[in-house]
């Protein structure tokens, strides 16, 4: 049974998995959009993450189709440079770091390996948290993300639409009807997340957290920087990850691996004058849309391009400078 030979896949690669019926979209998009609706995520929020979800609008995909989310391991980053003479370790959260690509290439592989020539796949562009929760796949910690049990947070979701007719899957258990349900235990009473927000984007007064304030999000915008807002403690180039790294849910799983890449002084320097452009007007596009770069921002830009990171490298050498001046 596909269902089988899909879990088998996933398990032999270390991923967790679900399967639903394509009717649960429905239900996450309606809850998703009353959240957006009653002003529990802010409207600035809402146009620049959630405008982008397509769910199965433009699907290519006929006949009986069903949801797929796969749970990948997706470890910290570390990406060293040298600055005023010093080494230091910059790092890349989970998802960061190859996060399209991630997509393309699990995608491939459950074609090549599981679904055999009868089936269709296609990504899908959906609120893939809420998705893995409502299919019983992944928790919400009470900083609003997601922990796949053996994983933490530490991980990447994927989500595919699958057409075929040879699937077999018991009705989708909805286990994401209220906070209660799809909550860890552990957060009842632990508020060490809490504690470490930078930017007081967790609050105590709700669950939902205040993701206009989150420094993550503060970090991928081309704003300045709020007077308010204090820097994380680790020196992520782009992201925070206070929250994670302080959470118990994590011990044991969040990973740290090498990038793979590093800058020398030259190309720090060069990262960090691109980013005093960011909100300046002219540079709104990044320096990858500028046609060919040379010298040490040319190197820089294709050692960020090796690792297909998804946010532009003007806007993480902004945010190098900010987290250097505050230690």
């Amino acid at each position: 049974m596909l269902e089988n030979r899909l879990r088998e896949w996933a398990a032999g690669r270390g991923y967790s998995l679900a399967i639903a019926e394509t009717g649960l979209l429905e239900t996450v998009r309606k809850k998703v959009e009353k959240r957006r609706d009653d002003g529990l995520i802010d409207a600035a929020i809402a146009s620049e993450y959630l405008n982008g979800f397509r769910y199965l609008a433009g699907s290519a995909i006929t006949g009986p189709r069903y949801l797929v989310v796969v749970a990948v391991p997706s470890p910290i980053h570390i990406v060293p440079f040298v600055k005023d003479g010093k080494r230091m370790e910059g790092l890349l959260p989970p998802t960061y770091v190859r996060y399209n690509r991630t997509f393309a290439d699990v995608l491939a592989d459950m074609k090549d390996n599981t679904l055999g020539s009868d089936a269709q796949a296609e990504i899908l562009r959906a609120p893939l948290k809420s998705l893995a929760v409502h299919m019983g796949l992944a928790r919400y910690g009470r900083n609003n993300i997601t922990y796949v049990p053996g994983l933490g947070s530490g991980l990447q979701l994927c989500g595919y639409v699958v057409g075929t007719k040879k699937m077999a899957i018991s009705a989708s258990e909805d286990k994401g009807e209220g906070w209660s349900t799809s909550v860890l235990e552990r957060c009842v009473d632990c508020r060490a997340c809490l504690k470490a927000c930078p930017t007081g984007a967790i609050r105590e007064d709700r669950f939902l957290i205040s993701a206009e304030r989150c420094f993550t999000y503060i970090s991928e915008s081309r704003k300045p920087f709020p007077e308010w807002a204090r820097p994380p403690r680790s020196l992520c180039l782009i992201g925070c990850m206070n929250c994670q790294q302080v959470c118990p849910e994590n011990k044991g799983f969040l990973k740290t691996e090498p990038s793979g890449v590093e800058f020398s002084s030259e190309e720090t320097e060069a990262v960090i004058a691109a980013g005093r452009l960011v909100g300046m007007g002219g540079n709104e596009s990044g320096p990858h849309n500028q046609g060919a770069v040379e010298g040490p921002l040319g190197s820089a830009l294709a050692k960020f391009r090796e690792l297909g990171t998804s946010e532009d490298l003007d806007v993480m050498g902004r945010n190098l400078e900010y987290l250097l001046a505050a230690r």
